[in-house]
């Protein structure tokens, strides 16, 4: 293989697998518990385990393969996949934030109505449909 291509063949599959991880994470949290507020939440919600999964990876990938070069920073030799790991949390975070933020209100919503079923009791309707 030509020396030239191992980079971007290497940041080729890193995408391929941290989309990967990203959808896996989001479908499952989904599942775990769902999104009330819209395309807008759940696409905070997506970029937010994206980032997250990302970190493992893109250090993985980093150390085993690309061989980032040193850098000199403050008298100490950083590399650069530090600053690299340090966005990708600080993108998590962020983004985690603002999923927090979007979905507050109507998951504060989708909680009064659940209360409101709870309260009004087993109801007739239900009994038919429950299938018991």
């Amino acid at each position: 293989m030509d020396p030239s291509l191992v980079k971007p063949l290497t940041l080729i599959a890193l995408v391929a697998i941290v989309l990967r991880l990203g959808l896996v994470v989001h479908r499952r949290s989904g599942a775990d518990k769902p999104i009330h507020g819209g395309a807008l939440s759940q696409v905070m919600n997506f970029l937010s385990g994206l980032c997250f999964v990302a970190i493992l990876p893109t250090v993985c990938l980093s150390v085993l393969i690309l061989h980032p070069e040193a850098l000199r920073f403050a008298g100490i030799t950083w590399h650069p996949i530090l600053f690299i790991v340090v966005a990708l949390g600080l993108g998590s975070f962020v983004f985690a934030l603002l999923h927090a933020i979007i979905e507050r209100a109507p998951l504060q919503r989708a909680q009064q109505e659940a209360a409101a079923a709870d309260a009004r009791g087993w109801t007739e309707a239900d009994a038919k449909t429950s299938g018991l």
